[in-house]
């Protein structure tokens, strides 16, 4: 008698991959993506640490007074790797739809470290904006293909809660980036270009670890590389063969203009409104950081351990605020999470601009701190969810497009306010109001999305 049992048909790769479960493979995958995660956030942050030593060197800092002889000259300098980060994501992340995810990293990682390692040749603040221009289109390709190779080799069933743990990476660069610069420009009193030289090597240790990661099996199956893709799954413990496999379609993305049209506009209004609060606030106050610690009359480069000091504990808050955002937005929702983050911080972030005494000014920064932080682990599940799937590629995009330029703006304008008002107290304050507003925004027009389908 025959079987009624039919074979199965062929299966995409989301199938192949929620039957497999999470394995041995996937965890180094995602602890290698957090490695090169971390030194996005090492790079960014650390030219904010070392900018006032080499400043001073190129007539732009006054280390003796702990302050900036041209502002706008030095945020553009802060605002130089953000920008070339932004133009290394949008021509190297579509590049990694055609080449491929994993090579397109590499490529990545490689210009990186080559023009960080150039960045201790620079002769004036013109070579140095140009080197670091130039450093942050290998740090965009990062930024842009490494959260997406990790999603695509992850089991559905895991893969929000890893995504939202990669970002515990991103306060480990801090860390590191201060204990390069207390190494480099403290105990090797303003080694700075031997510290681009060492802060290159890093990245090479990524690349080469990331040999061990292979191409994208959703990559493969979209070019009909069937083959090769279910070897990749084999390798993450699927036990499948290239005739169990379908050929993975490219799902066009919306456009643009339908994410301003009916009942999107007010989720997108919100999205932005969020992003620019967040990406103003982080990178307006910690690429600023020992300008406007020394603005307090609390620390100078004469005493750097005090300075150490309020760059630990601030990094140091930025993990249980995150670990408290990550459990609220599954217990408490996603819209109040963010708004009670985003408010809270603008609170603490308006007591630290007018602190008076040195409590305060600890204070004021570790809770503005821990919010921050925290509404950033907030965001990315709440954007996610505020589009339907046909429009979230979109609705993303625009959010991260938006966050990129407020980044870059952030310390220029940052800058121009510290110039006009001659102090730092009307800069912090502008910050404390943007995450003040980005609350508001939230809990008065943003829908909660946890457990609710778009509507």
């Amino acid at each position: 008698m025959a079987s009624d049992t039919q074979p199965p048909g062929p299966r995409g790769v989301e199938d192949v991959l929620r039957e497999t479960g999470f394995t041995r493979f996937h965890r180094k995958v995602f602890l290698i993506t957090g490695f090169a995660w971390t030194f996005v956030a090492f790079e960014i942050i650390l030219i904010g640490l070392v900018l006032p030593a080499i400043g001073a060197e190129f007539g732009i800092f006054d280390l003796a007074n702990f302050t900036a002889t041209d502002p706008l000259q030095y945020g553009g300098i802060v605002s130089a790797t953000l920008l070339g980060s932004f133009l290394g994501s949008i021509s190297l992340g579509r590049a990694s739809d055609r080449l491929g995810r994993r090579n397109l990293f590499q490529i990545s990682v490689v210009v990186y470290s080559i023009f960080t390692a150039l960045t201790a040749l620079s002769f004036n603040s013109g070579s140095l904006f140009a080197f670091r221009l130039l450093a942050g289109l290998g740090l965009g390709g990062i930024l842009v293909i490494d959260p997406p190779i990790l999603s695509e080799f992850l089991p559905p069933q895991s893969r929000g809660r890893y995504m939202v743990l990669l970002d515990f990476f991103w306060p480990v660069g801090f860390l590191l980036a201060i204990g390069f610069w207390y190494l480099f420009i403290i105990q090797l009193e303003g080694a700075w270009r031997l510290l681009f030289l060492a802060a290159a090597f890093p990245a090479f240790i990524a690349y080469v670890f990331r040999r061990r990661v292979p191409e994208s099996p959703y990559y493969l199956a979209r070019q009909g590389r069937l083959d090769e893709a279910a070897e990749v799954l084999r390798q993450a413990g699927a036990s499948v063969s290239a005739g169990d496999l379908q050929k993975e379609q490219v799902v066009p993305r919306a456009s643009f203009r339908a994410l301003f049209q009916g009942r999107l506009l007010r989720r997108t209004g919100v999205t932005i409104g969020v992003w620019i609060a967040l990406n103003f606030s982080y990178y307006g106050l910690f690429l600023w950081l020992p300008p406007v610690l020394a603005q307090f009359g609390v620390v100078d480069f004469g005493n750097p351990d005090v300075l150490a000091y309020f760059l630990i504990v601030s990094a140091l808050a930025q993990f249980p605020g995150y670990f408290a955002s990550m459990i609220l937005v599954d217990r408490w929702g996603r819209k109040r999470t963010l708004a009670l983050f985003l408010t809270l911080g603008g609170i603490s972030g308006y007591i630290f601009a007018t602190a008076g005494d040195f409590y305060t000014l600890i204070l004021g920064l570790i809770f503005v701190s821990f919010f921050n932080l925290g509404a950033w682990g907030a965001v990315y599940p709440y954007t996610s969810e505020l589009f339907p799937t046909q429009y979230r590629a979109t609705g993303f995009g625009v959010a991260e497009g938006v966050g990129k330029v407020t980044a870059i703006l952030a310390p220029l304008v940052f800058a121009t306010l510290l110039v006009s008002t001659g102090g730092v107290v009307w800069p912090l304050t502008l910050v404390a109001l943007l995450m003040l507003i980005g609350g508001v925004i939230v809990g008065v027009f943003g829908p909660e999305t946890k457990g609710q389908p778009f509507v």
